[in-house]
């Protein structure tokens, strides 16, 4: 009969948002000086304030954090691998965002609101688009990396591709 033990779980643990390097140093030090069978701690950016401790028991993680303030174990079924694997996994085919289309926007001083695409510059990440707000009275146009925008509406096709001609 095989052991269920061989199956690697992530257990995930509940922390301060933006001290994630320093908690896992200190946790690293404290597997390696209590002896504590964790294979690994995994920080996913997309998940700030949140741990994922690799073990196969549970008890493992709670004594490793026993004592520790503002660091807590959410108590709920254990992770696997698969599960990791798809959180990690290089995000689809990231949709281009073409001038036109309508964004909102997720970070900054913008937040929530929704804009219109301008222009797109050439190239790829680091460079700005140009953006057009929305639902506002002004037309303000803004820079903003295209990290901080979601699509919301590709932009509408020309009815006329497939209009039928007259004579």
């Amino acid at each position: 009969m095989k052991s269920q033990q061989t199956h690697t779980l992530f257990f995930p643990i509940r922390i301060i948002s933006g001290k994630e390097i320093n908690i896992i140093r200190l946790l690293m030090a404290r597997a390696s000086s209590t002896g504590a069978k964790i294979r690994s701690i995994l920080f996913i950016p997309r998940f700030k304030g949140y741990l994922f401790i690799e073990t196969d028991r549970e008890y493992e993680v709670r004594r490793l954090i026993r004592g520790l303030s503002k660091v807590r174990f959410i108590s709920t079924s254990p992770i696997p691998l698969q599960e990791i694997e798809n959180l990690l996994a290089a995000e689809a085919a990231s949709i281009e965002i073409e001038p036109g289309d309508i964004v909102k926007i997720i970070k900054g001083n913008f937040k929530g609101y929704r804009a219109v695409v301008l222009s797109v510059p050439e190239g790829g990440k680091g460079k700005m688009l140009t953006l057009k707000l929305l639902d506002i009275d002004r037309d303000w146009e803004i820079k903003m990396l295209p990290t901080n925008v979601k699509l919301v509406e590709k932009k509408k096709e020309e009815k006329s591709q497939g209009g039928a001609e007259s004579a």
